[in-house]
This record gives structure tokens, sequence and C-alpha cells, in this order.
């Protein structure tokens, strides 16, 4: 028995080990490179899909949702940019608050991003009853298990039961984006049309494109990179990126359909 605990505890010691070997670490950055870029469309642009509100939240029915797809002049709004794993950089703030307010029926952000260490600031702008749940993905659990969770684990279900009504939640180191768990999706078991993105990170370097589709990342460490980009309707898309000390890179992505 008391080998088998031994067994047990060293194995745990390197699960542990493993695990914050491979976390990033904050270091000063001297002489930190810029990316800026701008993410585009080439193709035409897929038709809308919107659920409809259901029967029991009248007030929302007639509600106005954001599109999935705002794109001008092939340029992509709302696709998150993100260095895919880097091993160290500048420090994360631990004070960031991920706004979720819910006002006419939809998400006043449709995507956001957040830091481990901040919050999920969810709140109230409506005369009714909101409740909303943030859910991650286990495509892993979901290839091997005879019961797969296909609409996602739910990690925080919160009754909003009228207006101004604010709650706050902490943004946990399970909840980072990870091949298996993916962007966290904002949902509501009272309107199947409401929806958003969370996309949460444990380091700086991601950032959100504009109405241009244009996006901005500082003080990055020389080196090589992969880049990443997700969109909501178009998916992901990855680039390798290299970066000088005190330079400035110019990126061009681009989805094709």
């Amino acid at each position: 028995m008391s080998k088998y605990l031994a067994l047990v505890m060293s194995l745990l010691v390197v699960v542990v080990f493993a695990s914050s070997a491979l976390s990033y670490k904050a270091v000063e950055v001297k002489g930190g490179a810029t990316v800026k870029g701008v993410i585009k469309f080439n193709g035409t642009v897929p038709a809308e899909e919107v659920a409809a509100a259901d029967e029991t939240q009248k007030a929302c029915q007639k509600a106005e949702r954001t599109p999935k797809f705002i794109i001008t002049d092939f340029r992509v709004r709302n696709a998150v940019v993100f260095i895919n794993s880097p091993k160290n950089g500048k420090p994360v703030s631990k004070d960031t608050v991920v706004d979720l307010t819910i006002k006419k029926c939809g998400m006043e952000q449709l995507v956001n991003i957040g830091f481990v260490g901040g919050k999920f600031r969810f709140k109230n702008e409506d005369d009714i009853l909101h409740t909303i749940q943030l859910k991650l993905w286990l495509a892993n659990h979901n290839k091997v298990s005879s019961r797969p969770l296909t609409d996602g684990a739910t990690i925080y279900n919160i009754a909003l039961p009228n207006k101004g009504k604010q709650i706050d939640k902490l943004i946990k180191n399970f909840h980072r984006y990870q091949e298996d768990t993916g962007v966290i999706r904002v949902t509501s078991n009272t309107d199947p049309a409401l929806r958003g993105y969370v996309f949460v990170s444990d380091h700086p370097y991601v950032a959100l494109t504009d109405k241009n589709g244009e996006f901005t990342m500082d003080n990055l460490p020389p080196g090589e990179y992969t880049l990443t980009v997700w969109h909501e309707g178009l998916g992901l898309q990855n680039k390798t990126l290299k970066v000088a000390l005190n330079e400035t890179t110019q990126v061009e992505v681009i989805y094709e359909k």
C-alpha cells in the first residue's frame, strides 16, 4: 500500500512540475517587437443563421442580434488574434474585467477577451429575467465518452432576475483557451438566440480586430511564433511569424471560402 501511495505521489509531482514548466512566465522584455495586422475574408459571405427567441421570452422575439459576419471591404471584425503558447513575455494584468452585459436581449459586446486571475462581470440591463451559462467544449471527452457533452460543459450558470443585477465570478486557469476546450461560449436557456464568446488567456499577446479588421500587439520578445486567428463563423487560421528586436512586423491573414 505504501509503495502504491509513493508511486501516486511521485506521479503527482511529475504532473505538477510538467504543468508549471509549460506555463507562461512573466519577464522583463527589452527591445520588444510590435505586431500590426489585418484579417481579411475573400469569398461570398455566408448567410446568417440566427436562432429564434423562445416563445416564453416574448420581449426578445423582435430583438436585433449582432451579425456573425461583420465584413467591410474584405476586412473582418470580431476576430481574436493570439500568439499560440508563448513561453514568456510581458506580465499579464490580473485586474481585468470581462463585461458580460445583456441589453435589449443581446450581449453588448459579442466577443470579449479575458485573462486568468481577472473577473467575469455579468449584468442585466433589461426588465426581464435572463439566465446565462458559460460553456467550454470538451473535444477529447466527446471523442472517447459514451455520454458526450455535445453542448459543452457549463462552468458558470448565472441568474439575473432584474434590471441592474450584477454578479462577478473569477476567471480560473482552466478557463483559458486550449485546443481541447476552445473559446468559452455565452448561452442562455431562457433565450436560445442570445450568444457571445470569451477568449481567456494566461498571457497578454491577444487582440480583437476592430471595425477595420485591424489589430496590434506590442512588447513581444524577438523570436518565431505561431499566430492564430479565431472567428465565430470562419474558424481557425494559423500563420508562422518571425519578429525582431525593436521592429514592427506587418501581418495579413486571409480566410478563403
